[in-house]
């Protein structure tokens, strides 16, 4: 029998399995030895298979997507030459900071297992924090965030699909027909979201891991298409006024400002996912998972302020010097190489549904549908040889490809903490972090009401900018800042054993200091925002933006 065991790299392992018999599954018993003499075991038979190349691209798959067409206009109410990078900073540095919060609240409760999967969520962390209500409040957020995900990558379909729509309806000769504008521009987006459906109805979300791959190929390949034009537009444009008078160091005024804030935090949403994909990261070291953060933050960075700056730049080349929420719309629809990109996002954006609308399904059948399940309560040794089959989120290609990443990817000289002992988790945690095992019937019906219904808003919103603005205002700023330094602050003030930490490392009480008072600082800072970024969003949707 293979063995499964992925041993950190610190450690000594030996396995013992156990014959089959009666045709039961054979249960692996790991005991991993450390330097200093401490002992783990691992007799569940599910492994930790993550490496930090899986981890890093699973977060980025999440987080980069539709809303970095919108980052070109963000720039350019901001000053796409000095303030607008600069904002694009200063957000992603206080995101990889509230991602590290997440972690160290979550190993400050329990040291993680060094080969057993973990159980933490953002969910968990809140309510350990604040209590079972909050426990209720962040279901809540985390649902209305997938929500109004689907919800503004729906009306980004819609809007990309147009040229496709107005062709298949036009060869068709449908036009002559139907007379209702409402039915002929969402025609394509209600087809796909037909299609998907399906998709949405899956148990978990480990049959869509290798989608992953296509849809950041798919947002390279877009963005490539979105350089060349701008470039292209920049050398050939006839105009006398030159390139670069389209180039501002400040916003025109502060409103303008206040309406860019949203778009560059909606961009960095993914704090829901960063603690399951921990949970499975082989040998979750601070040294490793610092990181697998460090490089994801500033891989959407790095991508993010090409395309921001180069499509707020297209400007110069649009009738009114402006450019719009989804930067698509101010191409040629019959442009053949931004068709190529536009048909490269919506494969991205029709692989991101079921990631968006499963989330939200598996809360409600959780925790509002009676009867429902959780494989905690199942036995966790006692699995079926079909349960063996099935793929973990994070799984590598291949061991050798995962090895060879995780040895590039933590130099020896990044930190000197040493790779503190690893505890056990309880025995009945869910260990593979399943969500409620459910009929067919009941995911169909949850899945329909929850896609279908944020099919219907995007079919009555006017543009990607709407839904941009309000997530970011509000929903976004309390997930992304807020909930973390809060549950930071809390959780560390409580007695508990924590382990050593980049923010906290060998337990210094000077680093916890500084780390607590950065918290405090943020809540300061964008409690206020987001009440005045609400307002105004509130204020531009409904109030028009005199």
């Amino acid at each position: 029998m293979e063995e499964a065991l992925l041993p950190p790299s610190n450690t000594t392992a030996t396995a013992t399995a156990a014959e089959e018999v009666d045709h039961q599954p054979v249960v692996t018993i790991t005991t991993a030895t450390y330097d200093n003499g401490d002992e783990e075991e691992n007799d569940t038979g599910v492994y930790r298979e993550g490496t930090i190349a899986s981890a890093r691209f699973n977060i980025l798959s999440t987080m980069v997507g539709g809303g970095c067409l919108s980052l070109p206009l963000a720039f350019q109410q901001s000053g796409n030459s000095l303030l607008g990078p600069l904002l694009l900073l200063l957000t992603a540095l206080i995101t990889d900071f509230c991602f590290r919060l997440l972690v160290a609240s979550a190993v400050h409760l329990k040291r993680p297992h060094s080969t057993r999967p973990g159980t933490d969520s953002f969910e968990s962390i809140t309510q350990e924090a604040f209590g079972p209500k909050a426990f209720i409040m962040s279901q809540l957020l985390v649902f209305f965030m997938c929500f109004f995900g689907a919800v503004g990558y729906s009306v980004l379909l819609r809007d990309m699909m147009e040229p496709v729509n107005d062709a298949i309806l036009e060869s068709l000769n449908l036009l002559t027909f139907i007379k209702s504008e409402w039915f002929t521009k969402n025609l394509t987006m209600f087809a796909v979201i037909l299609l998907v459906t399906p998709a949405t109805t899956l148990q978990t979300l480990t049959s869509l891991k290798n989608c992953g791959a296509m849809s950041m190929f798919s947002i390279f390949v877009l963005g490539s298409c979105i350089v060349f034009r701008s470039v292209q537009c920049q050398v050939n444009n006839p105009s006398p006024e030159p390139w670069y008078s389209y180039l501002t160091l400040f916003p025109d005024s502060p409103r303008e400002l206040l309406d860019a804030l949203p778009l560059y935090i909606s961009c960095f949403v993914c704090h829901y996912n960063i603690l399951p994909v921990h949970n499975e990261l082989q040998n979750p070291t601070p040294k490793r998972v610092s990181w697998w953060l460090r490089t994801t933050t500033w891989g959407a960075f790095g991508l993010y302020l090409i395309m921001g700056w180069t499509g707020s730049a297209y400007g110069h080349c649009t009738p009114t010097g402006k450019v719009h929420g989804n930067v698509l719309l101010d191409f040629d629809k019959k442009d053949p190489l931004l068709l190529v990109g536009r048909m490269c996002l919506a494969v991205t954006i029709t692989l991101a549904f079921p990631m968006l609308v499963i989330p939200g399904r598996d809360i409600i059948i959780r925790s509002y549908l009676p009867g429902s399940t959780t494989t905690a309560e199942t036995p966790v040794v006692e699995q079926s040889p079909a349960d063996d089959l099935r793929e973990p989120l994070l799984s590598a290609s291949s061991p050798e490809e995962g090895e060879e990443e995780d040895n590039e990817a933590a130099p020896d000289d990044e930190f000197n903490d040493e790779e503190a002992p690893l505890d056990t988790v309880s025995e009945n945690a869910n260990i593979d972090g399943a969500p409620p095992s459910s009929s067919y019937i009941v995911r169909l019906l949850v899945s329909i009401a929850i896609f279908w219904t944020a099919g219907t808003v995007a079919s009555l919103v006017d543009g990607i900018e709407v839904v941009w603005d309000l997530l970011g205002s509000s929903l976004s700023i309390l997930l992304s800042f807020l909930i973390p330094c809060g549950s930071y602050l809390v959780i560390t003030s409580k007695e508990t054993e924590a382990v050593s930490w980049p923010y906290d490392r060998d337990n210094n009480d000077g680093k916890r200091f500084w780390s607590r008072v950065l918290c405090w600082a943020l809540i300061g800072i964008f409690t206020p925002l987001m009440i005045v970024s609400t307002a105004n969003a509130v204020r531009n949707t409904f109030f028009g933006n005199n």
